[in-house]
């Protein structure tokens, strides 16, 4: 019973652990990832939320404002007025007189609205295309974050193949010290080759302990753009031979740097246009509903008998406003913003041609990289098989120890040279997947 009971809580333990741990088996699946939980993206979603409410709210400027009042007033003590005599009546004897009533109750509505004015427009399209101008620039930091996952899911594969090559040749570099020392004590070898094979053991053993170390990095780097704790668990299932061939005749997506260079061209040009609204009249309708009254006992809304009336006004009234003057500021002003969409119009100019050309490079670097990977991988692999003939005509007598030696070290050149063109296709593969990918 007892050992029932640990092989249920084992189970469950391991069920929770399989639970919690995060796997990855192709880079699609991190970047799927990132854009739920990486902190850039979601602050750029809130930016876009934020920019739509603001649309929002330039556009109910434009709507007419109307505003109720109300008020109450307790005259405590009414103010006197020195009357003289005869003048209310002919036998007025004249003196001190209290006027008014000592609760004065009142109450109305306002209305405005804007019939003609070019900045609240303006400031309504400047607010639409900033909304837009947001949900590119989502889209732009996307990108930017989907070039540094790429990176550090690359950088763990590229690091865990150099890990797989410096072990298996730290493990063929042991042999070869391991067989030269015991030459060495037979004394059919110099002390100078048991140093030239330790060299190349140690050497091996460096690269060996640099890739463990810089996989490990990688991975804790993709946990922190993945908004992830350092505790938390994360399987990067996937290896190198997986999806490293594209067609590169694909089309490309709309580069969002061309986007968001386009809308801040047409915000610009929104902003001249509202700084010349400001030269233009405005026209303003207005309404407005009031009354009033006056009693001696604090019954506002009875009607018995001996209470006073309401005293009702109304008007409406067309309101005009026409700027003569501002000692030169808004001239300065609109020649400001002139100059500011002359500027973002060039920038987006030049980003578009700017795009097309990197776009071409694009193509060419990632069609290079593969061919010099798979020239320097052949070199690699005839590298260490000129090796092993080596080794097997040095055991035959026939090649010396030298030359076994100086074989072992251009393997490991060759390896190392492998390692930089894989990487360097990596870099080419990832910006033309991201080129090719629609956000």
């Amino acid at each position: 019973m007892f050992k029932n009971i640990l092989l249920i809580a084992l189970f469950l333990a391991l069920g929770e652990a399989a639970e919690a741990q995060i796997v990855f088996r192709s880079l699609e699946d991190a970047w799927k990832y990132a854009d739920v939980h990486n902190i850039t993206i979601i602050t750029a979603k809130y930016e876009a939320e934020k920019a739509l409410y603001a649309k929002r709210a330039s556009y109910s400027a434009l709507l007419p404002q109307v505003n109720a009042t109300g008020s109450y007033t307790d005259n405590i003590q009414l103010p006197v007025t020195i009357v003289p005599a005869g003048l209310l009546s002919p036998n007025f004897p004249g003196g001190a007189i209290s006027f008014g009533q000592k609760y004065v109750y009142a109450g109305g509505i306002n209305a405005q609205m804007n019939v003609l004015n070019l900045q609240n427009l303006y400031n309504a399209r400047i607010a639409r295309q900033t909304e837009e101008l947001n949900k590119v620039s989502l889209a732009n930091n996307k990108k930017t974050v989907y070039q540094q996952v790429a990176t550090q899911f690359y950088s763990y594969l590229l690091m865990q193949e150099a890990y797989r090559l410096a072990a298996q040749s730290a493990g063929t570099a042991d042999s070869v010290f391991q067989s030269v020392s015991n030459k060495f004590k037979e004394g059919s070898v110099n002390e100078a080759n048991v140093d030239v094979a330790k060299l190349n053991y140690e050497r091996a053993q460096q690269n060996e302990i640099t890739a463990k170390y810089q996989m490990l990095t990688a991975r804790n780097n993709l946990k922190a753009l993945l908004n992830m704790s350092v505790k938390d668990s994360l399987a990067i299932e996937s290896t190198l031979n997986e999806n490293l061939q594209l067609e590169t005749t694909s089309p490309f997506q709309k580069d969002p740097a061309i986007l968001l260079a386009d809308y801040q061209q047409k915000i610009s040009l929104s902003q001249y246009r509202a700084a010349n609204g400001a030269f233009a009249p405005t026209l303003n309708i207005l309404y407005n509903y009031n009354t009033q009254r006056y009693d001696k006992i604090l019954e506002p809304f009875s009607g018995a008998t001996g209470t006073a009336a309401w005293f009702p006004a109304q008007y409406w009234a067309l309101q005009a406003s026409i700027p003569l003057f501002t000692s030169g500021s808004r001239l300065f002003q609109s020649r400001k913003s002139k100059i500011a969409w002359n500027e973002s119009v060039a920038q987006y100019e030049n980003a578009q041609r700017q795009s097309e050309i990197n776009d071409e490079n694009i193509r060419l670097n990632y069609e290079k990289a593969v061919a010099v990977l798979s020239k320097t991988k052949d070199v690699m692999n005839l590298s260490f098989d000129n090796y092993t003939h080596i080794s097997y005509r040095y055991e035959g007598g026939i090649e010396s120890i030298e030359s076994r030696l100086n074989a072992f070290k251009d393997y490991i050149d060759y390896q190392n040279q492998y390692l930089n063109s894989l990487s360097d296709m990596l870099v080419q593969l990832y910006q033309l997947k991201i080129r090719q990918q629609s956000f």
